[in-house]
């Protein structure tokens, strides 16, 4: 009997602050580029399985640095409609200044 193949769990530990930068910075070329980016878009663009990438939003939701409409759980919430918030460019620029 064969099992079904199961989405990795998302990861127990918050993402880093360089794996938020990463995902921030995809977002906003979503939003130069006027496109509005979901989960799955950042899951191609990323090239890291959808339990992480659920896992960064929802964390970057959480500190308010990304705006999304909630779209359901599989197995994390997935959100639509992305855009980075004034604290996600705040997040980007001091990053940014940081590293020089």
């Amino acid at each position: 009997m064969t099992r079904p193949k199961r989405e990795p769990r998302p990861p127990a530990d918050p993402p880093t602050d360089d794996e938020l930068d990463r995902l921030l910075r995809a977002i906003q070329a979503g939003d130069d580029a006027n496109t509005l980016l979901d989960n799955d878009a950042l899951v191609r663009k990323l090239g890291l399985p959808a339990a992480v990438v659920g896992h960064q939003v929802e964390t970057a939701k959480d500190r308010r640095l990304v705006w999304g409409i909630p779209t359901g759980h599989n197995p994390t919430l997935s959100f639509t409609d992305l855009e980075l918030t004034v604290q996600g460019r705040r997040f980007l620029s001091s990053r940014k200044a940081a590293t020089g």
